[in-house]
C-alpha cells in the first residue's frame, strides 16, 4: 500500500533527482544534473557545482549531522573564506542550533554571509540540505536556483541582482566541519520512531504558520521513515519471530540479535495500533496541504490511504470528500460526505459540503442536458 506513495508526493521529489555528474567542463566546474528541492514559497530547480578539486574520504553529513556552514551569494563580493579560523564543529562541542524563521520572501532559509549550524534532517533548508549531501568537510561548491514555473512565487530578500528567470540565481556553500550522522538504514527503531514524531510536530507547527509546502515536506519526510518501522513494532508477531530468528544465530549474530530483540520490546518504539495511527494522520495531514497546494488528485490518493488505515478518522473522509469534489467525481465525494455523517451526525461542514455535491451534480446534469438537446435538434 506505501510502496506507492512518491507517486502521490505533492512535489516531483524532496530529494536529488540525480546525483549523476555531466562530464562537460564548463569554466573548469563539474556540474551535476538538476534536482528539485522545496521551499516556503514552492518548488525550485537546484543544480550543484563543485568550484575545486574533490577531498579525499568517506565521511560526509548524514541525518542528524549537525554542519558548519556559510552560503554566500555569487553576485556579490566575496571575500576569502578563512575556514582556519573557525573552531570545527565536533561531537563533543557544546551545541546549539538556531531555528532561523522560515519566510515565503526568501528563497534560502539560512542567514547569508555568516557562518550558522545546520542540523541534516530537520529540513530547516532543504535547498541547502540537498546541496550537503555528498560533500566533505572543508569543501566548497556553487548551486544555482532557479523557480519551477508555476510552482513559485518570485522573491526579492536573497537577491540583491534581478536575475533572469532562466538563469536563476547563484550562490556558494561552504561546509567548514560536521558531526557524525546516520543513515535511515543504521537507526534503531527507537531512533526512527523519534524521528517521525519530530516530522509530524514539525508540519504541524509549519502548517500553522501557513508554510504549506514545508509541512508537506516535513509529512513526506515521516511517511518515507515510518514505513521503514514495518517489521520493527512492538508486541507483533512478525516482530518477535524476526526476534526469535535473530537470538537463535551463534556468535557474534546471536549477541547482535539479542540487541534487536531488546529494540523491539523498547517502549520507546510504537505498538501496531500507534504504528497505524501514526501512518494514517501522516496520510490525513498529507492530504490536507495537497488541497491548500491546488493538488485534488494527490489529495485523493492520500486521504484514500489514510481511511483505509483508519476507517474511522472523521477528517481523513471529510477531506477525501472535499478532493473528490474538486475533481468532479460526485458521486465519490457524495460517499465520504455520508461517512462523515455516519460517524458524526452533527457535523454541520459535511451537510454543507453535501449540499455543494449535489448541487454541482444538478448543474453538470443541466449542462449535460442542454448539450444533448443541440444535439438532437
Amino acid at each position: 500500500q506505501d510502496s506507492s506513495y512518491n507517486s502521490s508526493s505533492p512535489v516531483c521529489s524532496f530529494t536529488k533527482l540525480s546525483m549523476a555528474t555531466e562530464t562537460g567542463k564548463e569554466s573548469e566546474l563539474i556540474t551535476e544534473a538538476p534536482w528539485i528541492s522545496v521551499s516556503p514559497a514552492g518548488l525550485w530547480e537546484v543544480r550543484r557545482r563543485w568550484v575545486a578539486e574533490r577531498k579525499q574520504g568517506d565521511d560526509t553529513p548524514l541525518m542528524g549531522s549537525i554542519c558548519k556552514i556559510r552560503v554566500c551569494l555569487k553576485s556579490q563580493t566575496e571575500e576569502e573564506t578563512q575556514n582556519d579560523t573557525e573552531p570545527a564543529v565536533t561531537d563533543e562541542s557544546d551545541i546549539e542550533v538556531t531555528q532561523h524563521p522560515r519566510s515565503h520572501d526568501s528563497v534560502l532559509q539560512v542567514p547569508l554571509d555568516r557562518w550558522v549550524l545546520l542540523r541534516m534532517g530537520e529540513g530547516q533548508c532543504d535547498i541547502v540540505e540537498s546541496c550537503l549531501e555528498g560533500m566533505r568537510a572543508g569543501e566548497s561548491c556553487e548551486f544555482t536556483v532557479r523557480a519551477c514555473r508555476g510552482d513559485s512565487k518570485p522573491l526579492s530578500s536573497d537577491l540583491n541582482s534581478t536575475p533572469s528567470e532562466e538563469e536563476g540565481q547563484c550562490f556558494s556553500l561552504h561546509l567548514h566541519s560536521f558531526t557524525p550522522g546516520q543513515e535511515s538504514w543504521q537507526m534503531t527503531p527507537a531512533e526512527k520512531w523519534a524521528w517521525v514524531q519530530s516530522h509530524k510536530q514539525r508540519g504541524s507547527q509549519r502548517f500553522g504558520k501557513g508554510d504549506i509546502w514545508g509541512a508537506a515536506q516535513s509529512y513526506c519526510c515521516a511517511v518515507k521513515l515510518v514505513i521503514t518501522l514495518k517489521g520493527h513494532i512492538r508486541g507483533t508477531k512478525e516482530g518477535c519471530d524476526r526476534e526469535a530468528d535473530l537470538t537463535a544465530q551463534d556468535g557474534e549474530g546471536k549477541e547482535d540479535g539479542e540487541k534487536e530483540a531488546k529494540a523491539t520490546q523498547s517502549p520507546l518504539i510504537p505498538t501496531e495500533e500507534e504504528y497505524q495511527t501514526m501512518k494514517a494522520e501522516l496520510h490525513s495531514n498529507l492530504s490536507l496541504c495537497q488541497l491548500r497546494l491546488g493538488q485534488p488528485a494527490k489529495a485523493r490518493a492520500s486521504s484514500t490511504k489514510a481511511t483505509a488505515l483508519d476507517p474511522m478518522s472523521v477528517k481523513a473522509w471529510y477531506r477525501l470528500g472535499q478532493a473528490c469534489l474538486q475533481l468532479g467525481d460526485f458521486g465519490e465525494a457524495r460517499q465520504a460526505f455520508n461517512k462523515v455523517l455516519q460517524l458524526q451526525p452533527d457535523s454541520a461542514s459535511a451537510r454543507t459540503a453535501l449540499k455543494q455535491v449535489n448541487a454541482k451534480a444538478k448543474e453538470l446534469d443541466s449542462k449535460l442536458g442542454q448539450r444533448l438537446s443541440k444535439m438532437f435538434s
